[in-house]
């Protein structure tokens, strides 16, 4: 603090543009504390409530939700985020997921494939198979099952329309 009023005194342009930038942040940061407000009047506030902006589709994005908010199409749409890097025609690493519900067991143990054990799989992995019980919610991994039942897996020749595109005709 002492170099600081000193460079100000100076006459230093620099160095006081800095110090009056740092009092500045250091009284917002104050002003704007809870406890500061606590102690002063009341502030009457009403928030407006917010509207969804069509062109703001991030959220969709990060939850996995552009295409449907449920359902197999939401199914598809984790799929191809999730399980299509590993389960495609041209990789090794996992088995083709189409037509899973019709086989007895999974192809890398004896287990009977059903609605449960497919979600046990998915939550908690298994040999080259990584976990997802952290990152996918119970709502994610239904809605997965339902895409792998509804008639699973889109191959690289023939992807998923992009069903946010409209053509002008």
């Amino acid at each position: 603090m002492f170099q600081l009023k000193r460079a100000i005194a100076s006459g230093n342009t620099v160095a006081s543009a800095l110090g009056l930038g740092l009092l500045g942040i250091a009284w917002m940061l104050i002003s704007l504390h809870p406890i500061a407000h606590a102690q002063g009047a009341p502030q009457t506030t009403t928030e407006k409530p917010s509207q969804k902006d069509d062109y703001q589709r991030s959220t969709e994005i990060y939850t996995y939700k552009t295409t449907a908010k449920s359902g197999p199409q939401r199914g598809e749409e984790l799929y191809y985020y999730k399980c299509w890097i590993c389960h495609n025609q041209f990789v090794k690493m996992g088995p083709q997921l189409k037509d899973l519900f019709k086989r007895q067991t999974f192809s890398s143990a004896d287990f009977p494939v059903s609605e449960q054990s497919v979600a046990d799989k998915i939550r908690n992995g298994g040999p080259g198979m990584p976990s997802f019980g952290a990152t996918l919610k119970p709502a994610d991994i239904a809605d997965l099952i339902s895409y792998i039942k509804d008639g699973c897996c889109f191959d690289s020749e023939n992807p998923p329309p992009n069903l946010r595109y409209r053509a002008k005709r």
